[in-house]
């Protein structure tokens, strides 16, 4: 009888589970919206039914443990998500209370450590030893693998790659930080830079990808764009990476890792980010150090989280 592992990965808009074995091999999977406007009890309720649901794809028995990953800050030791603002959860044990229903042990993680160990494990960084995570999206996180291992720090906090300041002075982050790399180069900056300057009256196609409407612009048209060789879109990208190519020769300078996996909907733009970054990591990390290292796109895309569940829970448990 084989051993499964089951996968919850907790956001702010959905829930997705899946059930994975020895290998990663998928068993069953499903996805449902999160609701976190309900309050955190129907949340909570929707978790356990996701989870009894893929239960019953197989034999009773079969699965050994549970891992879920939501946004922190957690406490990944006490199994508490101590303050979650896009779900609305303060304090909640959530591992004491799935581990009281279903009997099995339960792992909580942050989620762009999930997604990160996912693709080291599974995906993009398979057979990496000293790995670099980043999910550049509407914010900037990451997770760091060094020796195989996650890395956590004092207050399991480690790995806020995000907000790196990279122009002292520079744009308010969320984080109340000025000049953090994920003001400069998330897709919620590169959006809010591109409806500023067509507020100040620069000429550019993204105007007409909005018809006009220039408050719904999203990095996506800006994207779209510079790929029709747009002189604002080009530069409003070319500066946005290369604050992020700085990040990133930092990153390799301290880490020096051999794989660096870059996910999230900006990374989607592909050539746009990954060319601009790899020059300018020739200008601002160590020569030796870059030349070596693999920039690659992330491979398992909504899965990540999940999948890296799965390949912690058995780590875990077997170890």
């Amino acid at each position: 009888m084989g051993e499964y592992y089951l996968g919850i990965d907790l956001g702010g808009t959905k829930i997705a589970g899946l059930i994975g074995d020895e290998q990663g091999k998928i068993i069953a999977e499903k996805t449902i919206p999160t609701l976190a406007e309900e309050g955190v009890e129907p949340v909570i309720n929707r978790i356990k039914n996701i989870i009894l649901e893929l239960m019953g794809e197989v034999t009773p028995g079969q699965v050994k443990g549970i891992g879920l990953c939501a946004p922190g800050p957690l406490n990944i030791k006490t199994g508490e998500v101590m303050h979650a603002p896009n779900l609305k959860w303060k304090n909640v044990q959530i591992v004491g209370i799935l581990e009281k229903e279903f009997g099995l042990p339960v792992i909580l993680e942050n989620d762009a450590n999930a997604a990160g160990y996912g693709e080291c494990i599974y995906g993009a960084g398979k057979g990496a030893v000293n790995m670099l995570y980043m999910t550049v999206s509407t914010g900037i996180g990451g997770g760091i693998i060094a020796n195989g291992e996650l890395v956590y720090g004092r207050d399991y906090c480690a790995g806020e790659v995000g907000h790196m300041i990279v122009l002292p002075g520079g744009p308010l982050c969320g984080c109340g930080q000025h000049g953090c790399i994920e003001a400069l180069a998330s897709g919620t900056a590169i959006a809010r830079t591109a409806r500023k300057r067509l507020e100040d009256g620069e000429q550019s196609i993204i105007s007409d990808l909005v018809k006009g409407d220039i408050n719904t612009v999203t990095s996506r048209e800006v994207a779209e764009a510079a790929r029709q060789g747009d002189q604002l879109a080009v530069s409003l990208l070319d500066e946005a990476f290369f604050y992020l190519g700085i990040a990133i020769g930092n990153l390799i300078n301290i880490l020096n890792p051999e794989t660096i996996v870059i996910g999230g909907g900006v990374a989607k733009m592909g050539d746009l980010l990954f060319d601009r970054v790899s020059r300018v990591l020739q200008d601002h990390a160590f020569p030796h150090m870059v030349k070596g290292v693999s920039i690659v796109p992330a491979v398992l895309a909504g899965r990540a989280g999940t999948m890296g569940m799965v390949a912690l829970v058995r780590k875990r448990l077997n170890s």
